[in-house]
């Protein structure tokens, strides 16, 4: 395995940034890369994300995390934006929709399953705040 595919911060390693739930069901913090589209020129970018409790952090690498999405209320759905695995979020409290893409369904359905439990430990158990991806 490449180093660019695996996280071994905290001495955890994460394979291509899918989630992990520790022995009482509780999220893990996960890391890995993405595909992000830049909002201005509408290209794509490999970035590595981490997601930490309710904000997803990214950045040119895992040392290099400059900018966070907030994910307390997000909207996370499927995006149809011409790339496989493809999917966004919209943040409670902004305009902004940031698009993603995932190198396969696995991944893609992780990340979004993990944006997912963060986005609702942020409701105050409020579940009809629930995530549905089709």
């Amino acid at each position: 395995m490449d180093e660019d595919a695996r996280d071994v911060s905290n001495g955890k390693e994460h394979q291509k940034g899918g989630p992990t739930v520790d022995q009482n069901g509780k999220q893990e913090d996960i890391s890995g890369w993405l595909m992000k589209r830049n909002k201005l020129t509408r290209q794509w970018r490999r970035q590595w994300f981490h997601l930490k409790g309710c904000d997803l952090q990214y950045g040119d690498s895992a040392e290099k995390l400059s900018k966070t999405i907030p994910l307390t209320g997000a909207q996370i759905k499927e995006a149809n934006v011409g790339k496989p695995h493809a999917f966004s979020v919209k943040p409670r409290d902004s305009d902004r929709v940031y698009l993603f893409h995932a190198d396969s369904e696995q991944e893609q359905r992780q990340w979004v399953e993990a944006i997912c439990l963060a986005r609702m430990s942020g409701t105050d158990g409020d579940q009809s705040q629930a995530c549905v991806i089709q």
